[in-house]
């Protein structure tokens, strides 16, 4: 069985709360949010212990590589060589 919501106060920069201003829920995607950290998290150190080194850079290269194959795959389709 799970505790009931534990009311906390914390301050945030304004960048952020400017996110939160424009969400219904704030409690819901503050928690969303956390709950996704810790999965991020949590793969990171699975890939670690499987003998991979994940770095910020490596990810962001790979994010590019992803977009690119994206973006030749859009316009093969687009030029109907699907």
């Amino acid at each position: 069985m799970t505790s009931p919501p534990k009311k906390i106060s914390i301050y945030l920069p304004e960048d952020v709360r400017e996110v939160l201003d424009g969400v219904d829920n704030a409690s819901a995607y503050v928690a969303e949010s956390i709950r996704m950290r810790r999965r991020h998290e949590a793969t990171r150190a699975v890939l670690r212990d499987a003998g991979y080194l994940v770095t910020d850079a490596g990810v962001e290269r790979m994010r590019q590589r992803v977009l690119a194959l994206d973006a030749l795959n859009a316009e093969a389709i687009a030029a109907g060589d699907e």
